[in-house]
């Protein structure tokens, strides 16, 4: 209206805790920056919302009575055209908010029927079947149909082509309904799952404390996994014993009927197919197959094609399945998530064509690189990762390996069932075409499981050859077990050889009865007397010891709540709250020097993103230890040490020096698209500009590999919008899988357009923006899949799951990095993630350290760059270090620090 002529934010990390106005006009995404006419916002159970609904509302429940005759309404003293907001507010909204949310599931819901989809033939349907066989997360139920009836208005979204956008919150809404079918006590289990699963959770801690636990390998101590849990566990084998694939199932004692369980049975199939998960992945905490085969004392990164004498492209299927298995595609271009945890061990597992890598090297472990400068076979000769990318992934990533295991997972439970109108766990999973999804989707939680438990229906429990009947056995065994029977570790060696040749013999079978015995007499009431095998067996070489059920709660090198990051403990010592509130006293004093000096944007007639309340907040929560181990400098011991002060002033000077170089003063939060290649703009620099891959930015100790983010190549969003700058309209960068977006063009500043014509490639080759969500966001523009991952683990969602304490327990930092830039807390989250980046980055650099010191303490003139350069050396490689250089100039000004002006005055 005339009085509020623009609307600004709420800030709810500011002082003010409130909205705020008086910066300047901020828009909504769709570009409102007003609120006149804007009353029709979401009300009641089902947030009823619109001109539409809220009309039809007043016509058939309001005092629209009179405009055509009709008998009074049940609401006909209420207007809710003239005041929406009585569904809220009236002293009858108990029982209001419930009517309107009724009255709209009967007009848009019940009443819907295109010709093509109708919500009472759907709902008959879905009730004639198994109501939990298609309640899945990873594919389109009826419940997704309907929720995209209420939010979109179509029952199959994306509804508006031109603004394509998922079903909001289709998992919530799947498990709700989950929940609320049980509560209703509609059968979504059977009887096998629902005794297994009571079993389970009765013992759930000693699976944790047993099943579920890692060993570094340096270390030897164990520790809670970081990619397995209970739940996805669980989960997994509802999934695959409940609902299976092509009529088969994951036994867990299931008869003919679901009223006859033999749950003996089915916990000694559970047992070994979990002893094989600890031996093969679980202990190494690992998903990816890992390079371990020293070939002429090194280890090849063609070993990705194959390792011990295998070839595993040339893993083929059967003349029988032929047409199951994954076609080789020498484009393919992609690399593991996890590899050993050990000090100096080989880099993941990639594959890529020889157009990338015409030929590849060896693992340098003393240089801690990979050198391609000349070519390194593997075993079988090859120097080249083409058409590489099928080594073994998943808790069996032992067998789970090959072109034909892949393959037929498409086949049965991926893409391709859904392709051929067949059910499908994972319709939009190509395990052909992406087989790392596994390890690195939004699905890998649970695939990791599946894969494995779909690897054991397929090739385990089917046997009947020669007179070895798998189930039979099983059975037979779980009775003489039950009865007092000992495990009999031939059979143990013939299911080895069965999992991984596919015969009952085999020459290098591996006893893992010991193991077994351990993990059956802790898990599992059976009473075993003593080992007894029956047949001489070559010696083991899988672990064979079992993790204590009460060892250490973490992994040593985890990162710990040390007083001070290791750095450099004496320069970067715990500040004092003291020291804390003498710095922000002082910030208080300089705010309008930091404000017109640093933070105003180059363009001073936009307001700025950056505000000095969400600076000083950030340093307060930064500074005081807030986040365990992570401590942004401003000083320790006595306010009164002058040096101490200064040189506190000079680490925050750096910082906003570095913010105005990056974020501040181009007055951006996401990175914008600046890298022109052949004097274009690609789009795919999403993924990485001036030569780097954002996606691969990992952590570089492996100690710190657990916390990275796995890049998901279904993931989608796209950069806050910025209006124009020398570029002109730029678009915002935009993420997205290639069933969307195959490839990407250029952005074409002259014409100021967008030409997706033909394939633009950055300057690392890229032309395509999947899995490339990973650009810089906020005051230093935190940027890929190891620092996201590490915001995840100290401050953010894993933080909170984990039981640690957690600054922003509902921000996925992995899942939607956005946050950062469009979420509720994003004026404040831009300043401390850059924080939280210095302290990585810079602070826990020694050379930093001992250059700030020698700054500081022998009042070095500012015209000595060596410390500003090493930042912008760590930081950009250098790229942007004369302009960081001036900016600390300004910073120093504006913090008010006397330093010397040149080596002639000092």
């Amino acid at each position: 209206s005339s009085d509020v002529p623009y609307t600004g934010f709420f800030n709810p990390g500011g002082r003010s805790n409130g909205i705020t106005n008086g910066m300047g006009i901020v828009p909504s995404r769709s570009g409102r920056t007003d609120v006149e006419g804007c009353c029709w916002w979401g009300r009641g159970a089902l947030h009823t919302k619109g001109v539409c609904s809220l009309g039809k509302i007043n016509y058939y429940l309001g005092n629209a009575k009179g405009f055509d005759g009709r008998s009074n309404n049940r609401y006909s003293d209420m207007n809710f055209c003239n005041d929406p907001e009585a569904i809220c507010t009236d002293p009858r909204t108990m029982k209001l908010r419930w009517e309107v949310a009724l009255f709209e599931w009967v007009e848009r819901i019940q009443s819907y029927d295109d010709g093509k989809w109708s919500y009472i033939k759907q709902l008959h349907s879905m009730m004639e079947g198994d109501l939990f066989s298609e309640l899945r997360f990873e594919r389109t139920h009826f419940i997704d149909s309907v929720g995209s009836l209420l939010t979109q208005g179509c029952p199959f979204p994306p509804c508006d082509k031109n603004n394509q956008q998922r079903l909001h919150m289709s998992r919530e809404r799947k498990s709700n309904f989950r929940l609320i079918l049980e509560a209703l006590g509609l059968p979504i289990k059977s009887t096998a799952f629902r005794e297994m699963e009571s079993y389970l959770a009765s013992v759930k801690q000693t699976f944790e404390d047993v099943v579920l636990r890692s060993k570094h390998p340096k270390h030897k101590q164990t520790y809670q996994s970081y990619r397995y849990h209970f739940s996805d566990f669980m989960e997994s084998l509802r999934l695959m014993s409940d609902v299976g694939f092509d009529g088969k199932q994951f036994f867990i004692g299931q008869g003919s009927n679901d009223e006859e369980v033999d749950i003996n049975a089915g916990m000694l199939n559970l047992a070994l197919f979990l002893t094989y998960s600890m031996v093969m992945a679980i202990q190494d905490d690992a998903c990816d197959e890992h390079n371990t085969q020293i070939v002429s004392g090194k280890f090849p990164v063609s070993n990705a094609c194959g390792q011990y004498g295998l070839s595993y492209q040339d893993i083929r299927c059967t003349a029988v399945d032929k047409d199951k298995e994954c076609p080789l595609d020498p484009n393919q271009s992609f690399s593991a998530v996890t590899r050993a945890l050990y000090d100096r061990a080989p880099q993941p597992f990639k594959c890529a064509p020889k157009s990338q890598y015409p030929v590849t090297g060896y693992w340098d472990d003393r240089r801690i690189e990979e050198n391609h400068q000349t070519a390194f076979s593997n075993e079988l000769g090859r120097t080249d990762v083409e058409g590489c990318c099928w080594w073994g992934r998943g808790v069996l990533r032992e067998v789970t390996r090959g072109r034909c295991s892949f393959g037929k997972m498409n086949y049965y439970i991926g893409k391709r069932a859904a392709e051929d109108g067949r059910p499908s766990l994972y319709p939009n999973v190509d395990f052909c075409e992406f087989p790392e999804a596994i390890c690195a989707s939004e699905f890998s939680n649970e695939l990791r499981w599946v894969s494995g438990m779909f690897q054991w229906v397929m090739d385990v429990q089917p046997y009947n050859r020669n007179g070895f009947n798998y189930i039979e056995k099983i059975k037979e065994i779980a009775t003489d077990i039950s009865h007092g029977g000992a495990l009999d570790s031939s059979f143990f060696l013939d299911v080895d050889c069965i999992l991984k040749t596919g015969s009952v013999k085999c020459d290098q079978a591996i006893d893992i009865t010991e193991t077994m015995e351990n993990l059956v007499s802790a898990m599992f009431d059976f009473k075993l007397p003593t080992l007894s095998p029956t047949r001489t067996t070559n010696p083991s070489n899988s672990p064979t010891d079992l993790p204590t059920v009460s060892p250490s709660t973490s992994p040593s090198y985890s990162p710990s709540a040390t007083v001070a990051p290791t750095g450099s403990p004496i320069i970067f010592a715990y500040p004092s709250e003291e020291f804390i509130g003498a710095i922000i006293e002082d910030m208080l004093t300089k705010q309008v020097a930091i404000e017109q000096k640093i933070l105003i944007p180059s363009n001073s007639e936009e307001p700025s993103f950056y505000s000095f309340d969400g600076f000083l907040e950030s340093i307060k929560i930064m500074a005081d230890g807030t986040v365990p181990g992570k401590y942004f400098y401003v000083g320790h011991d006595k306010p009164t040490n002058r040096e101490l002060k200064k040189r506190a002033l000079v680490n925050i000077a750096l910082f906003l020096a570095h913010t105005k170089t990056v974020a501040v003063q181009a007055n951006i939060c996401d990175e914008q698209n600046v890298d022109r290649v052949n004097n274009k703009l690609p789009l795919s620099n999403a993924c990485g500009q001036f030569g780097e891959s954002y996606q691969d930015l990992r952590c570089p100790h492996a100690s710190e590999s657990f916390m990275e983010c796995p890049p998901d190549p279904n993931m989608q969003m796209i950069a806050v919008v910025k209006g124009e700058n020398s570029e002109g309209s730029v678009p915002p960068f935009f993420c997205g899988p290639k069933q969307y977006f195959p490839f990407t063009g250029y952005y074409d500043a002259d014409t100021n357009e967008i030409l997706n014509e033909s394939p633009s490639k950055n300057r690392a080759g890229r032309s395509d923006v999947s899995a490339c969500c990973w650009w810089g966001r906020g005051s230093a523009q935190v940027k890929g899949v190891c620092m996201y991952g590490k915001l995840n683990y100290y401050i953010g969602a894993r933080a909170a799951a984990e039981g640690r304490r957690s600054l922003y327990p509902d921000i996925d930092f992995c899942r939607n990095p956005s946050q950062i830039c469009s979420g509720p807390y994003a004026f404040t989250l831009m300043w401390i993630t850059g924080m939280f980046v210095w302290i990585e980055q810079v602070q826990e650099d020694s050379t930093y350290s001992e250059l700030l010191d020698n700054f500081v303490s022998n009042s070095l003139p500012v015209d000595d760059r060596r410390l500003v350069d090493h930042v912008s050396e760590v930081l950009d490689g250098g790229r942007n270090k004369d302009e960081r250089y001036e900016n600390f100039l300004s910073s120093l000004d504006a913090l008010g620090v006397n330093v010397l002006l040149s080596q002639d005055e000092k």
